[in-house]
């Protein structure tokens, strides 16, 4: 269901933060952990976008991180001089690592781990913004929910993204939020979107009303706050580097976290979220023109001019790739996954896919431009993910999955 913003107002106007911070205890420290890879292409480093995430988290009220780390996932543009030129415009040190091969997002985060100096971790995109509130109400909602919840291993807290986006544009219902049905082969995000429950009834972590009632779930994504001992208790991100983009890396960790018992939260608040630029790709969401000229304490340009700027194509930034290749590792490494537990779940999941993808031509991230209408091409995407998947899992578990590959070309290559 779409928001219109005047039911927004009430979850963005009380912004009474300072009240809060004085009534709290003492806040505890937090590190902060980008991985990146070529966001820095311009020698200005008012221009890149690393830059921009740097400067919305210095600039955010009443709270600071303690400490930087940076894992350069084997950029080859301007990273080292503008992290460079940060640490000397604001009188900052960051922790800076670079990779001597591709590691992907999940083999990057597991090594940039071990150089954090505090338990809580924050993990956060390169190409985001993040609101002036956003790490005061992460911390806040950190420490009041582990008052509220004593005993409870609170492992990990995921935020909002919203893609292009200041605002969240839709409501879901909130059992509909971090849902992974295992058996099903099948989860929800939707973490960019607003409870519909609270629309009608906003619950509320803190007796001022100001910050919203976090939701218990199954999974989580790449903007959080994390206990970085609980992390390693499960097992660690997990290394993907098969996979030029690691797009299973959060629901293989969940499912470690989840059988160890570990919470997981996600806070719906728009107050305490980021607007992602999808730097390097022209998806399919869209940016509300009406703020393009809205300006960020701190940054040199206007939101709308820092979105233009994102939506010119690199394929050799982020994660970013053709549309092809995202399609291919979507299923591959997806499908790996579900290998990796059971040899049921993998053809249940290779089953699944096959009807959702090639024959119903459906696509649920926005990042693709456009939908394949080729059923060919989407068949031959298909198998190739699904062989790379075989191989991948081949490689991590030492076992033989020949037969799998098998039994889904012949049940499936006729249809």
């Amino acid at each position: 269901m779409y928001i219109k913003k005047k039911q927004l107002n009430k979850f963005l106007n009380n912004r009474s933060f300072l009240k809060l911070y004085k009534d709290s205890k003492q806040l505890p420290a937090a590190s902060w952990l980008f991985v990146t890879r070529n966001r820095c292409p311009f020698f200005d480093p008012q221009k890149n976008p690393l830059t921009w995430s740097f400067q919305t988290l210095l600039n955010n009220h009443l709270y600071q991180v303690e400490d930087f780390v940076v894992v350069d996932d084997c950029s080859d543009d301007y990273t080292k001089a503008t992290i460079d030129w940060l640490c000397h415009r604001y009188g900052i040190k960051i922790k800076y690592i670079k990779s001597n091969k591709r590691l992907g997002c999940s083999g990057s985060r597991k090594i940039g781990l071990g150089y954090t100096k505090n338990n809580l971790v924050f993990m956060g995109d390169d190409d985001c913004l993040y609101s002036k509130y956003f790490l005061l109400g992460s911390i806040l909602t950190y420490q009041m929910l582990k008052e509220q919840k004593p005993g409870k291993k609170i492992a990990v807290i995921n935020f909002p993204v919203y893609e292009k986006s200041i605002y969240p544009k839709f409501t879901v219902k909130r059992k509909d939020i971090g849902k992974v049905m295992l058996d099903k082969t099948f989860f929800y995000h939707e973490f960019d979107k607003l409870p519909l429950e609270y629309i009608k009834s906003p619950r509320y972590l803190d007796k001022s009303k100001v910050i919203l009632q976090p939701i218990r779930v199954d999974t989580f994504k790449g903007v959080n706050l994390s206990d970085k001992s609980l992390i390693l208790k499960a097992g660690n991100y997990v290394n993907l580097d098969m996979w030029p983009s690691s797009y299973s890396e959060h629901i293989e960790l969940s499912y470690k976290m989840q059988k160890k018992g570990f919470g997981m939260y996600h806070q719906p608040d728009p107050k305490i979220s980021c607007l992602h630029l999808k730097y390097g790709n022209k998806t399919r969401d869209k940016f509300d023109r009406r703020y393009y000229h809205k300006k960020i304490k701190g940054l040199k340009y206007t939101i709308g001019q820092m979105v233009d700027f994102a939506q010119k194509k690199r394929n050799n930034t982020g994660g970013r790739m053709s549309d092809d290749e995202f399609h291919t590792i979507e299923v591959g490494s997806f499908f790996s996954f579900y290998l990796k537990i059971s040899i049921k779940l993998g053809l249940e999941f290779a089953r699944n896919q096959y009807k959702i993808f090639v024959e119903e031509a459906k696509v649920f991230s926005t990042t693709p431009l456009k939908i394949i209408k080729d059923k060919q091409k989407r068949r031959s995407i298909f198998f190739v993910g699904i062989k790379k998947g075989i191989k991948a899992t081949e490689i991590q578990t030492g076992k033989n999955y020949q037969k799998v590959w098998e039994t889904i070309t012949k049940e499936l290559a006729n249809k």
